[in-house]
């Protein structure tokens, strides 16, 4: 896996080849192994506690309105000119909830008509409008496989997420009260500023 860093430590030397594995597995089959960049997992069988840390890489940024599309104000509606249909059906869901059903036309594949009234007007940024967010799904898909690798039956989980960084505990028992310094220490080994 191309990971700028990649650890899993534990005391007994079968879980570290074994969750290098599971993990390396988990990750390719969930398309996360180019989302993260560094990840640093530690078990520790005595407690029993699983934890990982780590930091996410490149994220391509929210795709806009005026990413796919050219909006074309005139009187009394209007007018998006769709150049590519990736984002059309996220984008004909965005505008029913925001401007209504009864106001927004798909006349044909590449055309969206939106009724522009005087009392409910439409957003004249709507080309800034963000209609799809790259880190949404991916944060929930990260947890869903942070989920995988963790040990079967440890159902008491906490997990954060912020700017690029992500960490992920869970247990048999109740988590640890030392959990955040773990967790700091982890981020240390991977060299990375503790969140």
């Amino acid at each position: 896996m191309p990971l700028d860093h990649f650890v899993v430590e534990s005391p007994e030397a079968g879980a570290i080849q074994a969750y290098t594995d599971i993990a390396n597995d988990v990750l390719l089959d969930h398309t996360l192994a180019k989302a993260v960049a560094k990840l640093h997992i530690a078990i520790d069988p005595e407690y029993p506690l699983f934890v990982a840390v780590g930091t996410l890489g490149r994220i391509p940024p929210p795709v806009r309105l005026r990413d796919f599309a050219e909006a074309t104000f005139e009187e009394g509606s209007v007018k998006l000119a769709i150049n590519e249909e990736t984002h059309l059906a996220a984008l004909l869901n965005l505008l029913w909830s925001r401007y209504g059903k009864n106001r927004v036309e798909q006349p044909d594949r590449w055309t969206i008509e939106i009724a522009d009234l005087p009392d409910l007007p439409v957003d004249r940024d709507i080309a800034e409008m963000v209609v799809s967010d790259p880190m949404e799904g991916l944060v929930r898909d990260l947890i869903y496989a942070l989920l995988s690798i963790a040990p079967e039956g440890f159902r008491v989980r906490e997990h954060k997420y912020g700017n690029g960084r992500f960490w992920f505990a869970s247990s048999e028992n109740t988590l640890p009260d030392d959990l955040q310094a773990r967790v700091r220490a982890l981020f240390v080994k991977m060299g990375e500023v503790p969140p």
